[in-house]
């Protein structure tokens, strides 16, 4: 792939650090003004969650250098740079791909089809971004507005939890869909369990930080046994 793409890939990280940053002023804004957690509980936050990543990243640096090889490094970035849902980005690559007249797999589907296809996929994401900067502050501003009228009865402070929790359910129930799904959260959970209890007398807490890695590298572990012997 020529430079033109390393170009907009740069483009697209970009936007991603920056809405990370956002997010973090956000918050950090949010917490000084109400006091909820203290600086010890953040750093204990911040190392529990760098320690728990370890496993998911050790999944996607696989599939980095896979990718690497069959389309280069610059839609590799584009891709591993963007956490989206398989199955929407699937759905873009399938609307650039008929658009330009193509089959997946064919002679047609030559590099400038491809390239189309992650810019489809790309800008498929779009929306997420322009819903950070359209709808989270007044949101925000909704709530605090319902706080202060406590004689009305207002659906707002529970509409963030019912979204969260509407998603984790949806989630959960996608996961029972096949033996390896079930047998990785099993594992996952026997792994995390059996690890914490063996660290619990150690009284460190940088050690028990690593029990969700554990559990997760457990859950890849046990699912990819099951799909290889299915």
């Amino acid at each position: 792939m020529n430079g033109t793409i390393w170009v907009f890939a740069a483009i697209l990280i970009s936007l991603v650090l920056v809405q990370s940053f956002l997010f973090y002023r956000l918050a950090s804004n949010f917490n000084k003004k109400n006091n909820l957690v203290s600086k010890a509980e953040i750093r204990d936050a911040v190392q529990t969650g760098a320690i728990s990543a370890i496993g998911p990243s050790i999944s996607s640096i696989v599939v980095a250098l896979s990718l690497i090889a069959m389309v280069g490094g610059a839609c590799t970035f584009m891709r591993c740079g963007v956490i989206g849902a398989p199955a929407w980005e699937l759905l873009m690559a399938n609307i650039a791909v008929s658009a330009a007249g193509a089959q997946f797999g064919a002679a047609s589907f030559t590099k400038a089809v491809f390239t189309m296809c992650m810019f489809c996929m790309v800008l498929g994401s779009a929306p997420y971004f322009l819903n950070t900067i359209i709808m989270l502050k007044p949101l925000d501003m909704a709530i605090e507005k319902g706080k202060q009228k406590k004689a009305k009865i207002t659906f707002m402070p529970y509409l963030s939890a019912s979204a969260m929790f509407g998603l984790l359910g949806y989630s959960l129930c996608d996961c029972f869909k096949n033996l390896a799904s079930v047998g990785a959260m099993i594992g996952a959970a026997i792994g995390y369990a059996l690890f914490d209890k063996l660290t619990a007398k150690t009284g460190k807490a940088i050690v028990g930080s690593f029990s969700l890695a554990v559990g997760m590298i457990c859950g890849m572990i046990v699912g990819q046994l099951i799909v290889s012997l299915a």
